[in-house]
């Protein structure tokens, strides 16, 4: 493929990308060379195998989608409320309060430090009674963030009202049992709380003044309008990623899918590195997961690991499929913006020197540009399924058909676009350990 980077004044950078007919094959062989490198095959050492016999041996994926244009589901996202922008704005406004020591029993909006023990009653042999030990916590009192279920629960801190600095308070609180922390739903926990100092919260006024501090609005009629787009960007993708589950696992139960075992087994060990992976962050490694869980290493990969992978290669051949069959295509314009804005995201959270030095590497930016074909592809098949299953989708004709004229990038991009990708599939199902993550800070406002 033909990259070019065009450095802006504005400290963007242009990419003007455009797939070669020749890129496939090479990455039809450097996929190879991937399976190779991981496999026994007869007469050849690791890795030396040529693609053609390759080919031969690991065979291909097949997929029948069936009556997948008779599935019909309803697009219903719901509208940002008024509740929701005033919300998001209140917690702006506690983010840049300022905060003053105050020597009065604790009210609603006051800003408190506490210190928390946590008990299990009742607990089963599993089970550890110490959940919490002097546990630092700082809270608004009354606040519930909607995002959150809160922590330790919703609602804990309407239990200090009135507690003075060094006043100390026993609460016993169950769990719910579709609480979001798995391993104390439907359990009775006692919490000791010492309340170390209260302050009171002053919040700025919304105005313009206030506006301006976010630099792109001038007032605050504009800022509530920006909060409103960004709440409905959000809570739109949010939506959208739902429906878009849901509708493919209702197309892929329709179709009959079948791979060579090795590619099962390929994906298998993709689904093992990930959670191995993410169990690092976690301080975890894979062994001690499996005590926890009380799975032997073998059953784990049948039981959860398996069948996490016959999804995750259904679906992802799934759509691959769907995108053929419905002859999704897409512009070289399409995927120069779809990269574009995936560089101005990482200008938000790289490094520039590093970020600079990545763009010189022939090899990141292919990955970002196959990256981002699998995005345009994967948002326009979408897009069409969508159209499918809420019935306003329309054929077009004969005639509209013969009068469309293919540019030459326009084929090259969607015969490359159909090259399989270990990003393609976003919805990549995996068992995961589970964490409990704990809330120690005030409502953030972004």
């Amino acid at each position: 493929m033909k990259i070019n980077l065009e450095p802006r004044d504005d400290h963007q950078v242009k990419i003007i990308a455009e797939f070669e007919t020749s890129s496939l094959e090479k990455y039809k062989a450097k996929a190879a060379r991937r399976i190779a490198s991981k496999s026994k095959i007869p007469g050849f050492r690791p890795g030396k195998a040529p693609y053609d016999v390759i080919s031969r041996l690991y065979g291909e994926p097949t997929v029948d989608l069936g009556n997948y244009r008779e599935v019909r589901k309803e697009y219903t996202p719901q509208p940002v409320t008024e509740e929701q922008v005033e919300e998001f704005i209140q917690r702006l406004r506690r983010t840049y309060a300022t905060a003053e020591p105050v020597e009065r029993p604790a009210e609603k909006g006051d800003l408190v430090y506490v210190k928390v023990n946590a008990t299990l009653l009742n607990p089963s042999e599993d089970d550890k009674p110490e959940l919490l030990k002097d546990s630092p916590l700082q809270l608004v009192i009354g606040e519930n963030d909607p995002e959150d279920n809160g922590y330790p629960y919703t609602g804990f801190g309407d239990e200090l009202i009135g507690l003075t600095a060094n006043q100390e308070k026993t609460i016993r609180y169950t769990y719910p049992k579709d609480s979001k922390f798995e391993k104390l739903r439907g359990k009775k926990v006692e919490f000791h709380a010492l309340l170390e100092n209260v302050k009171k919260l002053t919040l700025p006024e919304v105005n313009d003044d206030f506006a301006k501090m976010f630099g792109e609005y001038e007032t605050s009629a504009q800022l509530k309008d920006g909060v409103k787009l960004q709440l409905e960007t959000r809570q739109k993708g949010e939506y959208d990623r739902g429906y878009f589950e849901e509708l493919l696992d209702e197309i892929a139960a329709k179709a009959t899918v079948k791979f060579p075992p090795q590619v099962l087994e390929h994906e298998m060990d993709h689904i093992v590195e990930s959670v191995t992976h993410d169990l690092t962050h976690q301080h975890m490694d894979l062994e001690t997961y499996l005590k926890t869980i009380k799975k032997e290493k073998d059953n784990w990969m049948e039981e959860d690991v398996k069948p996490a992978a016959v999804k995750n290669l259904t679906k992802s051949l799934v759509m691959q499929e769907l995108s053929k069959v419905e002859g999704i295509k897409f512009e070289n314009e399409d995927l120069h913006a779809e990269a574009t804005n995936m560089l101005a995201e990482m200008q938000q959270s790289t490094d520039p020197k590093s970020l600079e030095k990545q763009l010189k590497n022939k090899e990141f930016i292919n990955a970002v540009t196959m990256e981002a074909a699998s995005r345009v592809l994967n948002r326009k098949t979408f897009d069409r399924i969508k159209e499918i299953a809420t019935g306003t989708f329309v054929e077009a004709t004969q005639e509209e058909k013969k009068a469309e004229k293919p540019k030459s990038s326009t084929r090259k991009t969607a015969k490359s676009a159909e090259t399989t990708t270990e990003s393609e599939a976003k919805t990549e199902t995996k068992p995961k350990a589970k964490k409990t993550t704990k809330k120690t800070g005030t409502t953030e406002g972004n």
